[in-house]
């Protein structure tokens, strides 16, 4: 299969934006993303990614797999895998939620695939330490271990984590990936890795390109860098409405506002920066701005804009709650989902992987 022609900016391998991925009418193209259901999805995961993924299953000219990588969770929760086992159905019922489906895009279970494994073992063998460890997205996740003072060490497995994902991209055969800006380095190493099986076994494996969002990250409600489940400062795609005003009304608004003749600043209002997003009537939205922040007798306040914000959130998630429940009312198809996917696809990943060890040698011993 020919590679896609796309449109990048200054690097190769990177797409910025996905009205920048350009597709033939005559090309497939596979598109790999992967999630580690380890937590529940949010509103961050709905922006940052789930809306694109949505985007590109309606494409008929791009085929998704959506990988559910249950081995990366071992990682890191290695004693919790119960949990994990409930995070797994969860994250595949919330992904049906939000109209991601599977009749046009593949759900597939990391360890559903044995092949995954094999070929991650495989590749081991063509990276070398040093380049291993030296990933920076990898050194900046081991900082982030050893700074929390964790009482379990790093394991081999987090320390091979990249190369098992160059596994999860070859496998399938993918074009692109889509990804975040810190995390260009995988793909990078996923193109040295396979380019350099292709070169030495004469095989054609497709070289991955990044897709990068063009949407900016979701601030928490309490414009802390990063979700804190202990201060629960998210909002979930399982929200009820008592939960979504709650969350709401904690938001960090703007503390520089003293007094009746200091101006608002409205770049950091959590709040505003919900309702760019998700609220519907733009125009009417940056007419509430400028009330704000002039601050006149026609101003606006801080929970009246809140109450907005409650009320668009809860016209977004409500439908997803309602699908929510029943799928979680049809399990079976939830299971089937899941199931089918990944044994059909491994029937032709298998076929793959054959290939390739036919062109390393590795099988009929004695037979040539």
């Amino acid at each position: 299969m020919k590679s896609a022609e796309v449109t990048t900016d200054k690097t190769p391998h990177v797409i910025r934006g996905i009205q920048n991925l350009e597709v033939k009418e005559w090309q497939i193209l596979n598109v790999l993303t992967w999630a580690r259901p380890s937590w529940r999805l949010h509103l961050g995961h709905y922006v940052w990614a789930l809306k694109n993924w949505k985007l590109m299953q309606e494409n008929p000219s791009v085929k998704c797999s959506f990988l559910i990588a249950d081995y990366q969770v071992l990682w890191d929760h290695l004693g919790e895998t119960q949990k994990m086992r409930n995070s797994v159905i969860d994250m595949v019922i919330d992904w049906m939620s939000v109209w991601l489906d599977p009749n046009k895009s593949n759900f597939v279970v990391q360890s559903y695939v044995p092949e995954f494994a094999e070929l991650f073992n495989y590749l081991t063998m063509f990276v070398s330490y040093t380049t291993a460890v030296n990933n920076p997205t990898l050194k900046e996740e081991m900082k982030k271990i050893e700074d929390r003072e964790s009482s379990n060490p790093i394991s081999l497995g987090f320390i091979n984590y990249p190369v098992s994902q160059v596994a999860d991209i070859m496998l399938p055969l993918t074009h692109i990936v889509p990804v975040w800006e810190d995390q260009i380095p995988h793909i990078e190493l996923a193109r040295k890795i396979i380019k350099k099986v292709n070169t030495m076994y004469n095989t054609e494996f497709p070289l991955p390109k990044a897709l990068i969002s063009d949407m900016s990250r979701l601030v928490w409600i309490d414009w802390t860098d990063k979700m804190s489940k202990s201060l629960w400062n998210t909002i979930y795609l399982t929200a009820t409405y008592e939960e979504i005003k709650s969350q709401v009304n904690k938001m960090y608004t703007d503390p520089n506002k003293t007094s009746i003749d200091s101006k608002w600043n409205i770049d950091k209002h959590v709040v505003f920066l919900y309702l760019d997003i998700f609220y519907e009537d733009k125009k009417h939205l940056e007419e509430l701005k400028k009330r704000y922040i002039e601050w006149w007798e026609n101003s606006v306040w801080d929970w009246e804009i809140k109450k907005l914000l409650i009320e668009a959130l809860e016209k977004f998630i409500a439908p997803i709650r309602e699908r929510r429940k029943y799928y979680e009312n049809h399990m079976d198809i939830v299971v089937d989902a899941i199931e089918k996917w990944s044994e059909n696809l491994r029937k032709d990943w298998q076929k793959m992987l054959l290939q390739l060890r036919k062109a390393m040698g590795l099988l009929n011993y004695g037979r040539e």
